[in-house]
């Protein structure tokens, strides 16, 4: 993590100069933000999809490789 030097802060709190960076980052990865809690929850799964069918593809989800991966 990258370190703030507090003499060039010019007025400005540690957390204004983070939340700048995080958008400034979110702006280069055309990325939104999420503005409220509906944001967070998104759609949701398919309505007609049950819920060891979710469970089921959950797990074939962890069995695909990761760009984090080792593999």
């Amino acid at each position: 993590m990258k370190q703030i030097d507090t003499d060039s802060l010019n007025g400005r709190t540690p957390e204004i100069i983070a939340r700048g960076e995080i958008l400034r980052l979110a702006k280069n990865q055309e990325a939104s933000l999420a503005t409220s809690f509906e944001d967070l929850l998104g759609d949701g799964s398919p309505p007609d999809e049950t819920a060891d069918e979710m469970i089921g593809t959950i797990r074939e989800w962890r069995d695909l490789p990761s760009s984090r991966s080792f593999d």
